[in-house]
């Protein structure tokens, strides 16, 4: 509905390797995703603003979620 829906734009400490993106995801999914991950680094790994995006507990190689990038319309 209209009264759920709105723009939040976050700043969080990063690393970033590679040439630097402006990329946006639905926060629902990113909360979903963050919620069971148990380790307090996260990679989020890209290649374009349009391609999937890897989430993985930095340290562990038994998870992985991906994520689809939110279209900018820029």
């Amino acid at each position: 509905t209209a009264a759920e829906t709105g723009s939040n734009e976050t700043t969080v400490d990063a690393t970033v390797e590679g040439e630097a993106i402006e990329i946006a995801f639905n926060v629902r999914f990113l909360v979903d995703v963050l919620s069971v991950i148990d380790t307090p680094n996260v990679a989020l790994e890209t290649t374009s603003p349009s391609s999937p995006g890897v989430v993985r507990p930095v340290g562990r190689e038994d998870f992985l979620h991906v994520i689809m990038p939110m279209h900018l319309g820029r």
